[in-house]
């Protein structure tokens, strides 16, 4: 039960130590190989019917190329430092950066992304939709909020409700669980729903048990909106990790998280996510 292969989904030209180091920290737990990505999308493929003007055109050919060198150097420096290699590569990408990182995502077991700092603008020509990653990269999805600087797995909140992106998401988790000093496994459940509830998550905790994981069970009544409770259940734990389906919408032709699965992008901690 262990991660192969990693893949860190960097963000050229932004702050990369949270997510390089959540991915060397996974690699090293795992011993695993350590896939690292980079690529800018020119600007002229974000901009439709307008064109772009030569010298703009010139100076984002330039900035494409310092950003992707910064951020190999940057990568390099924080590999070296917690000592573990890296295959890199960094390149310009015509194609949306979430569909370039799901295709690379073939080659991994599990990719690790950036949670931007909250209040900054989105930036389609350097970070990928989060939403279209998790959605379409077949993988589970780490995602780490930029201004990381510790990345520990040692204690897991798994956000239980028996769908099948949560079934999904609690097996994807299971080379993670079970390195794991603790696991607890939650479900806010209806007023009427009790003891239902308590059945689901023992089937789960007694599945983890079959392999070897020992994890607390809690079933909460639902009291403000779930995310909110999660969000502070997952403090009460001081959970590093939160596990957790991910629920979206595909409207014309672009996926929509659900409102829980986005509001746990904004609480501060890792998020594992499977679809």
């Amino acid at each position: 039960m262990t991660y192969k292969v990693v893949m860190a989904a960097l963000s050229p030209g932004r702050d990369c130590l949270g997510v390089a180091g959540a991915a060397i920290a996974l690699a090293r737990q795992s011993d695993a190989m350590l896939l690292a990505r980079a690529y800018c999308r020119p600007i002229h493929c974000i901009c439709g019917d307008y064109s772009v003007p030569a010298a703009l055109f010139q100076e984002d050919r330039r900035q494409i190329e310092r950003h992707l060198k910064a951020s190999e150097a940057d990568f390099r420096a924080i590999a070296a430092k917690l000592d573990h290699a890296g295959d890199w590569q960094g390149e310009s990408s015509i194609e949306p950066l979430s569909e370039r990182f799901a295709r690379e995502s073939a080659a991994a077991d599990i990719v690790v992304a950036g949670i931007p700092k909250a209040g900054d603008a989105p930036d389609a020509t350097r970070q990928p939709d989060l939403c279209d990653l998790v959605m379409q990269a077949g993988r589970p999805v780490m995602l780490v909020p930029e201004s990381s600087r510790t990345a520990k797995f040692d204690r897991i909140l798994v956000a239980w409700k028996d769908t099948r992106e949560a079934r999904r998401a609690v097996c994807d988790a299971l080379p993670l669980l079970a390195k794991a000093r603790n696991v607890v496994v939650v479900e806010i459940h209806a007023a009427d729903e009790h003891a239902a509830a308590w059945r689901s998550v023992a089937r789960v905790s007694g599945w983890l048990a079959r392999h070897g994981i020992a994890a607390e069970e809690k079933v909460v009544a639902a009291e403000l909106a779930n995310a909110a409770q999660l969000s502070g259940l997952a403090r009460i734990h001081d959970a590093d990790v939160i596990v957790a389906g991910a629920y979206g919408h595909n409207r014309q032709g672009r996926w929509t998280l659900g409102g829980i699965t986005s509001e746990l992008l904004s609480g501060g901690r890792c998020v594992l996510l499977s679809h």
